[in-house]
């Protein structure tokens, strides 16, 4: 998709084969090069707000922060760091974050970012197989989880942002030695600053800059390394579809860790030369989060499904919220990471805001596809390339991408490296999709489908998105059905969608997972479910059984990765007794909280 709007398709034998109608234009050779050019024109201009202990807003320049990596970046350097090392940062999204990973990257450096509620088995992992040699740690909190790892002999230093020797006198942790990050941003030798804007004009395209792990749903998570080069053209590109710039403002609370927040959004803000301002709340608290656009006014917005649903019951509920929201510098909105529903993509696109879109994965830097600002939203569909990128389809359906953006490869796995890309180096990502004449629209993950007893194929993730998009009383869905002679579901239901409907029709709303012990609220699911049925192809892929459940899926119970995606195994290992007695022949079921359709209530 280039500046019209418009891709260039191209039918090759068994594959389709898509890609932008303009080129991806010039840009620079590495991370540190675009941050001293930026610093250079935007000086004094406002890069990072966030808020001081007291709950005062602060602002950080273009000027400051810079500073601050040339510091930090010439002591790592004095510090014996060498391009190539690893160095993790164990962090909630702030502004030393931010600063500590670019200024490992400035020297040639891989950053290892590791997400915040990581408990020390997983921090363990990852820092073993990275083979970071360096850790920094936001919060004394988040060090405390080191002395519950049994092996960091590879860790020669610990970093502790909140480091307050006054308070709490911590030397050492696991006999690794403890020092304040303000020791980093201390006066620097004049030759040590050279030296630092020596090795920062050095760093090519080429340089890998980042291993960030991706929170798999099937085993450990895997380490994506990415270059210089992939963060770049990305950007790039989206700049020369979306033209955001310094004008723009942006109110974020979408974590670092991960690609959408970390790759996507943040370093639209950096190339863009936009400001973003930090959400204290992470995101979790809307009230917040409202607060906090009342006073940002933000131009653009970045946030999953789930965020999205939640402004959208409080713009239903309060005037204020909607004018809040609905300001006149809201240029539009973008989504990802999950199906977003259709009424609450109505809601803005009725107040004029378009609801952009799009889709990829962390091995592609993250976005391989976006949708036109300029045409109406169509769900389900995510848009077409941007600019440097291909994407085809294979002969079983499977997206395969070819562009600047993919990865260099998986961190220490050579053998899923070697099937990760086609013998023409097209990465295959997984996606099971098909090009539709408004856009890329994708069925969902390969490892989702199952066949039953009857060898038809069944796709779980295509099936999960029509109730989440066809139901506002359905909030999540899991389907299963692998080995056996029909589908069945796991429905969780929209509980304030739900408490709404109960107060218009005088039904209870039990609390917890006996949600379904009401024949009223087993009836309305019975027919929401009935009614999405109707619309899924091939009848054997429609649920003959499901229940309907009042707890949600949690990080927890480890049947959410952190980036919200389903753990399809360990929910159904969770489930076990509800999934058997699904298949459990006979009619009534063996519980009243299981619905057959057609029969039973």
């Amino acid at each position: 998709m280039g500046a019209t709007g418009e891709a260039v398709m191209v039918n090759s034998g068994a594959l389709r084969e898509v890609c932008a109608d303009s080129p991806l234009e010039d840009f620079e050779r590495s991370l540190g090069v675009m941050l001293l050019e930026r610093a250079r024109q935007l000086g004094s201009q406002p890069l990072l707000r966030d808020k001081d202990p007291q709950g005062n807003f602060r602002e950080h320049s273009w000027d400051s922060i810079f500073n601050e990596i040339c510091h930090v970046g010439a002591h790592l350097l004095e510090d014996g760091v060498k391009p190539g090392d690893r160095l993790a940062m164990l962090s909630e999204n702030r502004h030393e974050m931010l600063v500590g990973e670019l200024a490992a990257m400035c020297i040639g450096a891989l950053s290892v970012p590791i997400f915040a509620g990581y408990f020390p088995n997983n921090i363990e992992y990852i820092l073993k197989d990275s083979g970071a040699t360096r850790l920094t740690v936001s919060t004394p909190l988040q060090l405390m989880k080191l002395a519950h790892c049994k092996d960091l002999q590879q860790l020669e230093s610990v970093v502790l942002i909140e480091h307050n020797s006054s308070e709490l006198g911590i030397e050492s942790v696991g006999g690794i030695p403890v020092k304040p990050y303000s020791e980093l941003t201390g006066p620097v030798n004049p030759d040590s600053m050279t030296r630092f804007m020596e090795t920062l004009q050095s760093i090519e395209k080429g340089a890998s800059c980042l291993i960030m792990y991706t929170s798999g749903t099937t085993g450990n998570p895997k380490g994506v390394e990415l270059t210089h080069g992939n963060l770049l053209s990305q950007q790039r590109a989206v700049r020369q579809l979306w033209g955001v710039g310094p004008g723009d403002r942006f109110l974020s609370y979408l974590p670092w860790h991960h690609s959408f927040g970390g790759l996507f959004e943040r370093f639209m803000v950096l190339y863009s030369g936009a400001s973003m301002t930090l959400d204290e709340s992470g995101g979790k608290d809307i009230h917040t989060l409202i607060a906090n656009w009342a006073l940002v006014k933000p131009s653009i917005f970045f946030s999953v499904p789930g965020v999205y649903q939640k402004l959208a019951d409080e713009i239903r509920e309060s005037a204020q919220v909607r004018s809040t929201i609905f300001h006149e510098g809201l240029r539009f909105v973008f989504t990802a990471a999950a199906p977003l529903p259709r009424d609450v993509s109505e809601l803005f696109c009725g107040q004029g805001i378009p609801v952009l879109e799009g889709w990829g994965l962390t091995e592609t830097s993250p976005c391989v596809t976006l949708t036109d600002p300029k045409k109406k939203r169509v769900p389900g569909v995510v848009g077409w390339p941007i600019p440097g990128v291909k994407v085809r389809l294979a002969d079983d359906g499977e997206i395969q991408v070819l562009g600047p953006n993919t990865m260099r490869g998986y961190w220490n796995l050579p053998a899923q490296n070697r099937h990760a890309f086609t013998e023409d180096g097209w990465f295959r990502t997984g996606d099971l999709g098909e090009i539709h004449e408004n856009g890329l629209r994708i069925h969902g993950r390969r490892d989702g489908v199952f066949k039953l007893l009857n060898a038809e194929k069944v796709f779980a993730a295509q099936i999960e998105l029509a109730f989440v998009e066809g139901s506002v009383f359905i909030d999540q869905a899991v389907v299963v059905g692998s080995g056996e002679h029909f589908v069945t579901a796991l429905i969780y239901a929209n509980r304030r969608a739900l408490e709404e409907w109960g107060k218009k029709h005088g039904v209870r709303i039990p609390e917890g997972d006996d949600i379904a012990s009401v024949s009223d609220i087993r009836r309305l699911f019975a027919h929401e479910v009935q009614r999405i049925n109707n619309e899924i192809a091939g009848r054997y892929q429609r649920v003959r059984k499901f229940v309907v459940l009042g707890q949600p899926l949690s990080l927890e119970a480890g049947e959410l990765t952190p980036t919200s995606k389903v753990v399809r195994n360990k929910v159904v290992d969770n489930r076990r007794e509800i999934v058997e007695a699904l298949y459990k022949p006979g009619c009534p079921p063996p519980t009243n909280t299981i619905v057959c359709l057609g029969d039973c209530y």
